[in-house]
Order: C-alpha cells, then structure tokens, then sequence
C-alpha cells in the first residue's frame, strides 16, 4: 500500500503528484491519497475514470484507488 498527501495542491498539481506515484505500483496495489481541495477531488476521480484505474473507497478527504 501506499500513501500520498495531497493536501495544499489544487486540482493539476495533485493529479500529477498522483500520477507520479501511481505509475511505479504494482497491479492490484493500494493508493491511499489524502487530500483537501474538493477540485483535487473532483480532478482525480476523473483522472482515475480516464485511466481505468480503480475506486475503491470514497470517504471524507481519503480516496482510496487500485491500479
């Protein structure tokens, strides 16, 4: 699993923080990416969506996904 803070970037800067990460996981391994901008948000379950990655949990400024 692993964890990224997200927390402080707006909408581009924290998909690309993501994306960074993102690209070095293994299939089927965990991101849990804390966040607090609703823009953040809204920019990184459309870019999960547009890359077929996976939603696994949606709470209160914790986004958990799948590769």
């Amino acid at each position: 699993m692993r964890e990224i803070d997200v927390t402080g970037l707006q909408c581009t800067q924290a998909v690309m923080a993501v994306l960074r990460e993102i690209v070095s996981m293994e299939n089927a391994e965990e991101m849990h990416i804390k966040y607090e901008e609703p823009n953040a948000r809204r920019d990184i379950l459309a870019m999960v969506k547009r890359r077929k990655y996976n939603l696994l949990s949606d709470e209160t400024k914790l986004l958990i996904i799948t590769k």
